[in-house]
């Protein structure tokens, strides 16, 4: 089944120091001089997000804004692949303004989980992650009474951001979080496409951002009762990082979805870890924004082999919805892979997914979709261990990251996309995160257009391939698979 939609178109107060002893993830040691802003140049691969290589002497990250709120707890999942420590200094903003900043150390082969909320005691938290080298990734995890969701941070800012997809009906509330981490004033639109056209909110346009802050919009209040909203972010003036926090509630069930948005499109778009619940739903939204006609076409391959693709002619600034979970083609509770290959400038891509309705938390989440890497980014990727995370206590910035819960399913895909077969290699760490962890090792040969699952280790992990890949992490609740995505990062 297939639905096709179209549309036209603070103050700043003084950092907070915080001192406390060593913790189990590293030793908060204070403040440090916030370094001049990053180049706005994105990655050839169109990427949000990219690790730094190890030798770097220096690498950022920027955290959409989450909420920090009753019910709901905002952890920042900090993972260093490098053989040496390295410093790490996080700055968090809420929306009035106030700031608050920590340092902590990072041993090699280690993750640690950083709470913005000790920093700065506000609703919506924005964070800045400035490290001292490179190979380190930053990820952000939500988890409340509603479920958990987990999406990447950017490593550079852009002055487009672009969101698939997005609900605003029946119980259902879409938050865009835009920040500014750089020391330039930025102003931005927003505008939306949905079922009934398209829209630009007048109190949506040339919102001012001043340096180092943050705006949170309730598209809702403007955007009412459409059940798909795709959005663009584009800043007149400046860069900034937009991000998007959906919770759903229609149907009876409920879920949380947190999203950095895509800073460009792509021709070519894969996501290697897609599985249709018994009983539950899966769209998959393909949104053009350009001026231009644009030709879809997605290609779904099982464990048996490929299906026949999907295809759709997309007009100007329009959005297809594919619901892969009433495609007769595609079994229920079988992994697979999709491939959204598009003719023109390119699309972006979202996945939206929800369990059974008598299924754990959370009912609903947004999938991982990875854009495809012509460059040595893809031949690498780090994947963080994110269930199980321990609360922080006290004043402390940082908790040690533990192993999953048993009613979490935890696994590592590896897909291998192109025609030809690839040798990869899985290297992962377990251990304290206050040392280097013990190092484990495993090998294996993926024949041309073929995807492997493996339990997902305790520690973080790293994955290298002779061809580019590639990798997703999923950490589903309950055996319902594809539903919290662990999204993966290229490493230079």
């Amino acid at each position: 089944m297939t639905r096709a939609v179209r549309g036209i178109g603070g103050r700043r107060l003084a950092a907070v120091a915080l001192l406390a002893g060593a913790t189990a993830g590293g030793a908060v040691l204070g403040t440090v001089a916030a370094r001049r802003g990053p180049a706005t140049a994105l990655q050839p691969s169109m990427l949000a997000a990219e690790a730094a290589p190890a030798a770097s002497t220096s690498s950022s990250w920027y955290c959409p804004a989450s909420p920090e709120r009753a019910g709901a707890m905002t952890q920042l999942l900090l993972t260093n692949v490098a053989r040496r420590a390295v410093w790490v200094h996080v700055q968090a903003v809420d929306a009035g303004g106030t700031q608050g900043q920590g340092t902590l150390r990072l041993e090699p082969h280690s993750e640690t989980a950083v709470s913005p909320g000790r920093l700065v005691h506000g609703v919506w938290l924005a964070s800045r992650v400035e490290v001292a080298g490179g190979a380190v990734s930053a990820t952000e995890l939500v988890d409340g009474r509603a479920g958990r969701a987990v999406a990447q941070c950017a490593s550079e800012v852009s002055t487009r951001w672009y969101f698939a997809t997005g609900s605003t009906r029946g119980g259902s509330t879409l938050d865009v979080t835009v920040s500014n981490p750089m020391h330039d004033l930025a102003v931005v639109d927003l505008s939306f496409v949905t079922a009934s056209g398209s829209v630009a909110p007048a109190p949506f346009q040339g919102i001012v951002i001043e340096p180092g802050s943050l705006r949170v919009l309730t598209v809702g209040a403007y955007v009412q009762n459409q059940g798909s909203v795709a959005a663009v972010v584009v800043a007149r003036s400046g860069a900034v990082v937009a991000g998007e926090l959906q919770s759903y509630g229609s149907g009876g069930g409920e879920g949380v979805a947190l999203t950095l948005g895509a800073p460009a499109a792509s021709p070519r778009w894969v996501l290697p870890n897609v599985e249709d619940a018994s009983g539950g739903t899966s769209e998959l939204t393909v949104f053009n924004p350009s001026n231009q006609q644009e030709r879809a076409v997605v290609e779904v391959r099982l464990p048996a082999g490929p299906v026949q693709p999907f295809t759709q002619e997309l007009g100007p600034q329009s959005v297809w919805t594919l619901v892969t979970s009433e495609e007769l083609r595609i079994a229920t509770q079988e992994p697979y892979t999709v491939e959204v290959r598009a003719t023109g400038r390119g699309v972006v891509v979202a996945r939206l997914a929800s369990g059974g309705r008598l299924g754990p938390a959370p009912w609903w989440a947004n999938d991982i979709a990875a854009t495809w890497l012509e460059t040595s980014a893809a031949h690498q990727w780090m994947v963080a261990s994110v269930p199980g995370l321990a609360q922080p206590a006290g004043s402390a910035l940082a908790a040690q990251v533990r192993t999953a819960a048993p009613s979490t399913r935890s696994s590592l895909v590896v897909d291998n996309p192109s025609r030809h077969p690839v040798r990869v290699e899985v290297t992962w760490w377990s251990g304290s995160s206050t040392t280097s962890g013990t190092s484990h090792v495993r090998e294996l040969r993926l024949p041309a257009m073929a995807r492997t699952t493996l339990a997902m280790p305790a520690g973080l992990a790293v994955v290298r391939a002779g061809r580019p890949v590639a990798v997703m992490g999923d950490a589903s609740p309950g055996g319902v698979v594809g539903v919290v995505g662990i999204p993966a990062v290229p490493l230079r």
